[in-house]
Protein backbone atom coordinates (compact mmCIF):
# COMPACT_ATOMS: atom_id res chain seq x y z
CA UNK A 1 0.00 0.00 0.00
CA UNK A 2 1.25 3.49 -0.83
CA UNK A 3 1.87 5.96 1.97
CA UNK A 4 -1.27 7.95 2.63
CA UNK A 5 -1.33 11.63 3.53
CA UNK A 6 -3.66 13.14 6.12
CA UNK A 7 -7.14 12.27 4.89
CA UNK A 8 -9.09 14.37 7.38
CA UNK A 9 -11.74 16.69 6.00
CA UNK A 10 -10.37 20.22 5.85
CA UNK A 11 -12.31 23.45 6.38
CA UNK A 12 -11.74 24.18 2.67
CA UNK A 13 -13.33 20.87 1.70
CA UNK A 14 -16.32 21.61 3.94
CA UNK A 15 -16.64 25.01 2.28
CA UNK A 16 -16.52 23.42 -1.18
CA UNK A 17 -19.21 20.96 -0.12
CA UNK A 18 -21.40 23.69 1.40
CA UNK A 19 -20.97 25.69 -1.81
CA UNK A 20 -22.16 22.60 -3.72
CA UNK A 21 -18.86 22.46 -5.61
CA UNK A 22 -18.60 18.70 -6.05
CA UNK A 23 -15.82 19.01 -8.61
CA UNK A 24 -13.68 21.05 -6.22
CA UNK A 25 -14.50 18.84 -3.24
CA UNK A 26 -13.56 15.60 -5.02
CA UNK A 27 -10.47 17.18 -6.62
CA UNK A 28 -9.22 18.08 -3.16
CA UNK A 29 -9.90 14.52 -1.98
CA UNK A 30 -8.26 13.14 -5.14
CA UNK A 31 -5.08 15.09 -4.51
CA UNK A 32 -4.94 13.53 -1.04
CA UNK A 33 -5.20 10.14 -2.75
CA UNK A 34 -8.58 9.32 -1.23
CA UNK A 35 -9.54 6.22 -3.27
CA UNK A 36 -13.24 6.98 -3.70
CA UNK A 37 -12.32 10.37 -5.16
CA UNK A 38 -11.23 8.69 -8.38
CA UNK A 39 -14.87 8.08 -9.28
CA UNK A 40 -16.15 11.12 -7.38
CA UNK A 41 -13.96 13.45 -9.38
CA UNK A 42 -14.56 11.62 -12.67
CA UNK A 43 -18.29 11.92 -12.04
CA UNK A 44 -18.32 15.66 -11.30
CA UNK A 45 -15.45 17.03 -13.38
CA UNK A 46 -16.64 19.80 -15.70
CA UNK A 47 -14.29 18.85 -18.52
CA UNK A 48 -12.94 15.37 -19.19
CA UNK A 49 -9.59 16.89 -20.20
CA UNK A 50 -9.11 17.77 -16.53
CA UNK A 51 -9.71 14.15 -15.55
CA UNK A 52 -7.27 12.94 -18.17
CA UNK A 53 -4.65 15.40 -16.91
CA UNK A 54 -5.08 14.23 -13.28
CA UNK A 55 -4.72 10.59 -14.33
CA UNK A 56 -1.66 11.27 -16.51
CA UNK A 57 0.16 13.26 -13.84
CA UNK A 58 -0.92 10.95 -10.99
CA UNK A 59 0.71 7.87 -9.59
CA UNK A 60 -0.17 4.89 -11.85
CA UNK A 61 -0.50 2.65 -8.76
CA UNK A 62 -3.14 4.99 -7.32
CA UNK A 63 -5.05 4.75 -10.60
CA UNK A 64 -4.60 0.95 -10.50
CA UNK A 65 -2.66 1.18 -13.77
CA UNK A 66 -5.93 1.97 -15.52
CA UNK A 67 -6.16 4.94 -17.81
CA UNK A 68 -8.60 7.65 -18.68
CA UNK A 69 -10.98 5.45 -20.68
CA UNK A 70 -11.51 3.12 -17.73
CA UNK A 71 -12.22 5.86 -15.18
CA UNK A 72 -14.40 7.85 -17.55
CA UNK A 73 -16.40 4.68 -18.21
CA UNK A 74 -16.78 4.13 -14.46
CA UNK A 75 -18.19 7.66 -14.11
CA UNK A 76 -20.57 7.30 -17.07
CA UNK A 77 -21.87 3.95 -15.82
CA UNK A 78 -22.41 5.54 -12.40
CA UNK A 79 -24.60 8.26 -13.92
CA UNK A 80 -26.67 5.70 -15.82
CA UNK A 81 -26.97 3.59 -12.68
CA UNK A 82 -28.09 6.58 -10.61
CA UNK A 83 -30.72 7.56 -13.17
CA UNK A 84 -32.03 3.98 -13.23
CA UNK A 85 -31.99 3.83 -9.43
CA UNK A 86 -33.95 7.06 -9.14
CA UNK A 87 -36.51 5.72 -11.58
CA UNK A 88 -36.72 2.41 -9.70
CA UNK A 89 -37.28 4.43 -6.52
CA UNK A 90 -40.24 6.24 -8.07
CA UNK A 91 -38.69 9.43 -9.42
CA UNK A 92 -40.01 10.56 -12.79
CA UNK A 93 -38.61 13.66 -14.37
CA UNK A 94 -37.29 15.29 -17.49
CA UNK A 95 -33.65 14.95 -18.47
CA UNK A 96 -32.83 18.23 -16.69
CA UNK A 97 -34.80 17.27 -13.58
CA UNK A 98 -33.00 13.91 -13.49
CA UNK A 99 -29.63 15.65 -13.79
CA UNK A 100 -30.55 17.97 -10.93
CA UNK A 101 -31.70 15.04 -8.82
CA UNK A 102 -28.44 13.18 -9.54
CA UNK A 103 -26.58 16.25 -8.22
CA UNK A 104 -28.71 16.15 -5.06
CA UNK A 105 -27.75 12.50 -4.65
CA UNK A 106 -24.10 13.46 -5.26
CA UNK A 107 -24.28 16.11 -2.55
CA UNK A 108 -25.75 13.59 -0.12
CA UNK A 109 -23.01 11.09 -0.98
CA UNK A 110 -20.36 13.77 -0.34
CA UNK A 111 -22.06 14.65 2.97
CA UNK A 112 -21.97 10.99 4.02
CA UNK A 113 -18.33 10.70 2.92
CA UNK A 114 -17.47 13.61 5.19
CA UNK A 115 -19.40 11.99 8.06
CA UNK A 116 -17.73 8.60 7.60
CA UNK A 117 -14.20 10.02 7.28
CA UNK A 118 -14.81 12.01 10.47
CA UNK A 119 -16.11 8.85 12.20
CA UNK A 120 -13.03 6.93 11.02
CA UNK A 121 -10.83 9.52 12.73
CA UNK A 122 -12.97 9.68 15.87
CA UNK A 123 -13.04 5.90 16.32
CA UNK A 124 -9.27 5.83 15.92
CA UNK A 125 -8.96 2.08 15.51
CA UNK A 126 -10.77 1.21 12.28
CA UNK A 127 -8.60 -0.51 9.70
CA UNK A 128 -4.98 0.48 9.30
CA UNK A 129 -5.08 4.14 8.16
CA UNK A 130 -7.15 6.91 9.73
CA UNK A 131 -9.49 8.47 7.21
CA UNK A 132 -8.97 5.76 4.61
CA UNK A 133 -12.32 4.03 4.26
CA UNK A 134 -13.03 0.37 3.59
CA UNK A 135 -15.29 -1.06 0.91
CA UNK A 136 -17.85 -1.76 3.67
CA UNK A 137 -17.76 1.83 4.94
CA UNK A 138 -18.23 3.17 1.41
CA UNK A 139 -21.10 0.78 0.73
CA UNK A 140 -22.78 1.75 4.01
CA UNK A 141 -22.64 5.46 3.34
CA UNK A 142 -23.80 5.07 -0.26
CA UNK A 143 -26.71 2.96 0.95
CA UNK A 144 -27.50 5.61 3.59
CA UNK A 145 -27.45 8.37 0.98
CA UNK A 146 -29.45 6.35 -1.55
CA UNK A 147 -32.13 5.54 1.04
CA UNK A 148 -32.96 9.26 1.22
CA UNK A 149 -33.93 9.13 -2.46
CA UNK A 150 -35.61 5.69 -2.42
CA UNK A 151 -32.77 4.27 -4.53
CA UNK A 152 -32.45 0.54 -3.78
CA UNK A 153 -29.06 -0.39 -2.26
CA UNK A 154 -28.33 -2.70 -5.20
CA UNK A 155 -27.91 0.39 -7.39
CA UNK A 156 -24.63 1.13 -5.63
CA UNK A 157 -22.03 -0.35 -7.97
CA UNK A 158 -20.19 -2.14 -5.18
CA UNK A 159 -23.24 -4.13 -4.05
CA UNK A 160 -25.41 -4.69 -7.09
CA UNK A 161 -26.16 -8.39 -6.61
CA UNK A 162 -29.09 -8.77 -4.20
CA UNK A 163 -28.62 -12.52 -3.77
CA UNK A 164 -24.88 -12.35 -2.98
CA UNK A 165 -23.62 -11.17 0.45
CA UNK A 166 -21.86 -7.81 0.23
CA UNK A 167 -18.60 -9.27 1.59
CA UNK A 168 -18.49 -11.73 -1.32
CA UNK A 169 -19.12 -8.91 -3.79
CA UNK A 170 -16.32 -6.84 -2.23
CA UNK A 171 -13.94 -9.75 -2.86
CA UNK A 172 -15.19 -10.26 -6.43
CA UNK A 173 -15.53 -6.66 -7.59
CA UNK A 174 -13.81 -4.42 -5.05
CA UNK A 175 -10.66 -3.99 -7.10
CA UNK A 176 -12.70 -2.51 -9.95
CA UNK A 177 -13.12 0.72 -8.03
CA UNK A 178 -11.02 0.48 -4.89
CA UNK A 179 -7.93 -1.69 -4.99
CA UNK A 180 -6.37 0.34 -2.18
CA UNK A 181 -9.17 0.76 0.34
CA UNK A 182 -8.58 0.13 4.02
CA UNK A 183 -9.76 -2.96 5.87
CA UNK A 184 -12.92 -2.82 7.94
CA UNK A 185 -11.29 -4.21 11.10
CA UNK A 186 -13.09 -2.81 14.19
CA UNK A 187 -15.60 -0.96 12.01
CA UNK A 188 -19.01 -0.24 13.44
CA UNK A 189 -21.43 1.85 11.45
CA UNK A 190 -21.80 5.38 12.88
CA UNK A 191 -25.13 6.46 14.32
CA UNK A 192 -27.51 7.79 11.72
Amino acid sequence: MMSTPNLSITPQERALFLGEDLEGFWLSRLRKMDPVARIGYALWVSNTKKLKREIEKGNPLFWNNKGFVYWEFMARSTVVNLAAGLEKGGFRGTFLETRNMIKRVGLEVAKQHIKYVHHDYQAGNIGKVKGLLSLKQMADYHHEAFRKFNIPPSFYGGTWLDSVPNEAEFKLYGDLYCHDCDSDTNYQRPAQ
